[in-house]
């Protein structure tokens, strides 16, 4: 996505909500499951790409953001920045966070997403958390230690969830309505860009 001249995609049609649509999504989705719901949001969006070539021996202007970056505010106090960014050069999956609190933080980087980092402030320090066998269901894939879990087994957790959610098993942790609400997130945010100033959701 970062190179001027690769092709036009179905992803840098307007309707689709630019970066902050295709990548924010998840941060705002991630917020949510970490903090709560969203109260306010006040974003904006740049397009560094102007045109990529159209596939046809010419080039499409691009009418989206390549990066998308809110301010958010909690419906319990607390506040978030995040950006979704298609010109992350050098980044391949790149999906983090970081929680920061009164007695310790967390960090977390989907490239490697087999490790939590925690900080305490007793004792100070960041530790470093190994997924293991006994971070279900890490143990359905893995029963020794060290070895990791992949990316195609984190589809077939989503896959199994689904499935459970669908038999009446459990509640699906991220279901359609979730999404839509997520999808009213990115909308709000959108409208806040529109306007240069701080949105209720």
């Amino acid at each position: 996505m970062a190179d001027a001249d690769g092709q036009y995609t179905f992803r840098h049609d307007p309707t689709g909500g630019g970066a902050l649509a295709d990548l924010g999504s998840h941060a705002l989705a991630t917020a949510e499951f970490l903090l709560g719901p969203i109260a306010r949001v006040m974003g904006g969006g740049v397009t560094t790409i102007s045109e990529q070539p159209d596939g046809k021996r010419g080039r499409r202007a691009i009418e989206v953001g390549d990066i998308g970056r809110a301010f958010l505010r909690f419906e319990n106090g607390t506040s978030r920045s995040i950006e979704g960014n298609w010109l992350a050069t050098g980044r391949k999956m790149q999906h983090d966070f970081e929680v920061y609190c009164s007695k310790g933080a967390l960090y977390f980087n989907q490239e490697r997403f087999n490790e939590l980092h925690n900080y305490a402030t007793d004792p100070r320090g960041f530790r470093w958390i190994d997924a293991t066998p006994n971070h279900a269901p890490y143990g359905s894939f893995c029963v020794a230690l060290g070895h990791q879990i992949g990316f195609n087994d984190l589809k077939s957790i989503e896959v199994a969830g689904n499935a459970r959610a669908i038999a009446g098993q459990r509640t699906e942790t991220f279901s359609f309505q979730k999404g839509l609400r997520i999808q009213h997130r990115v909308e709000s945010i959108q409208r806040s860009s529109a306007c240069a100033s701080w949105v209720d959701v």
